[in-house]
């Protein structure tokens, strides 16, 4: 634990001249997108670049199971599973087991039942955040999303989680994002949201990308996201 960081890029082609060069440990940053894969692909990146950084990273899903998501990122080049076979990945699954799917809780992966298993989802994530500590003093997290969370639970239990969650991720060195559906929900519990968190990105449904608002000053409040074979490319607008 003797790492002494300030600012942490993302590694992400383009995206960091956007947000001022990176995120500072125990950031959370609330991610409002449409419902397109681009968008998982995208934080699933995110998390890539950090674990060939020997990064730890925790990917939170209550919409897709680990094992479609690790598929999806190999066909880019981004082996997941290495990062889990070093011990620098771990998930909580909140999809597959409400799936029906016949899948157990393994050393990198805890499957919880669903959204409404709140008590649990904390678990999990305390859990990697005890053993991220022993490795590195920051970490990449990605929670996807919190609309499911809202689908299925009233908005001041989904308030209570998060009041209870982001102050441990932000002393235990989380950097990452919390994914909110555009359009999903009304302007309460979006500005409430944005109240809660470090900073605000929005992404249309152009792959345009739009900065509200970010702990890291910085000049640029426009950009565009290119998906390539390897990656994305994250250019000025």
């Amino acid at each position: 634990m003797t790492d002494k960081v300030n600012i942490i890029p993302t590694n992400i082609q383009g995206f960091d001249k956007i947000i001022g060069g990176g995120f500072s440990p125990g950031t959370c940053i609330l991610l409002i997108t449409p419902p397109r894969i681009e968008i998982h692909l995208f934080c699933l990146e995110y998390i890539y670049r950090g674990l060939i950084q020997k990064e730890p990273g925790l990917i939170i899903t209550m919409n897709y199971s680990p094992e479609d998501l690790k598929l999806r990122a190999l066909q880019y080049g981004w082996a997941l599973v290495r990062g889990e076979n070093e011990k620098l990945l771990r998930w909580v699954d909140g999809y597959s087991l409400n799936a029906r799917r016949d899948v157990q809780s393994t050393e990198t992966i805890k499957r919880i039942g669903g959204s409404i298993a709140l008590s649990d989802l904390t678990i999990g994530m305390s859990q990697a955040q005890k053993d991220f500590y022993l490795m590195k003093s920051y970490y990449r997290f990605i929670f996807d999303s919190l609309s499911t969370l809202f689908i299925y639970n009233d908005p001041n239990t989904i308030y209570r989680f998060l009041r209870a969650i982001i102050p441990k991720l932000r002393v235990s060195g989380g950097i990452g994002f919390f994914l909110l559906g555009a359009g999903m929900h009304d302007s309460q519990i979006e500005m409430t949201l944005r109240y809660m968190m470090d900073g605000t990105i929005e992404i249309n449904n152009d792959l345009d990308i739009k900065i509200l608002s970010l702990p890291t000053p910085t000049s640029i409040k426009t950009g565009h996201m290119e998906l390539t074979k390897t990656g994305f490319r994250v250019v000025e607008k």
